[in-house]
């Protein structure tokens, strides 16, 4: 479809622009690296999602959730300068796409699965303090608003996704001794896997 090219295009263009970023807080990849991860995001998306306006926003999210991405599995680190962004762009976006086509009920649901999110992973950092952090929290915030907007279902399986999907990784490297029970793992990477694959088996 041409929507999905188009959208690929886009991907691979955001390339110099999510190395230039994630620079600022860790090594960067390869540019073609980070094109051939935003083109295939994007792809996902667009396969799902129609309305320009709901597509560049969930395209803002996944953009900065590379970025974000790569400087967590780096650094262990989830900056604000890109969460809030991450947030602020996709609600504005989703808000301008509920004014010009009716879909309230959608904003609704994005903006109650984003809280839902946000706030499940609010309580795992008080639980377990040295598991999760704080921008786990506030990347579930904009992670859970994408993802709700096509459905509470979708961020639902998102988040169990990216729970499964760290969890399995986790237990690999116990298994081969790679790391130590008390180890604390990256969980934004697969937090913005989990949410992939949710869009990419429920569409």
């Amino acid at each position: 479809m041409l929507r999905v090219l188009i959208a690929m295009v886009a991907g691979v263009a955001t390339g110099p622009l999510l190395t230039k970023t994630i620079s600022g807080y860790a090594r960067p990849p390869a540019t073609g690296a980070a094109a051939v991860t935003a083109a295939g995001a994007f792809a996902v998306l667009a396969c799902r999602v129609t309305a320009p306006l709901a597509l560049a926003a969930l395209c803002w999210v996944a953009g900065l959730g590379i970025a974000l991405g790569f400087v967590d599995a780096a650094r262990h680190r989830l900056p604000d300068r890109l969460t809030m962004p991450a947030f602020a762009g996709a609600l504005a976006l989703l808000t301008a796409d509920a004014l010009v086509g009716g879909r309230f009920a959608a904003l609704a649901s994005a903006v109650l699965s984003g809280l839902a999110m946000a706030g499940f992973y609010a309580v795992l950092v008080l639980v377990n303090p040295a598991g999760m952090g704080a921008g786990d929290a506030k990347l579930g915030l904009s992670v859970g608003t994408g993802l709700g907007w096509l459905g509470g279902d979708v961020a639902f399986l998102g988040a169990l996704a990216g729970l499964a999907l760290a969890s399995a990784y986790a237990m690999v490297l116990l298994s081969r001794g790679r790391i130590s029970r008390t180890a604390r793992l990256a969980h934004g990477p697969f937090m913005l896997l989990g949410a992939v694959l949710a869009v990419a088996v429920t569409g």
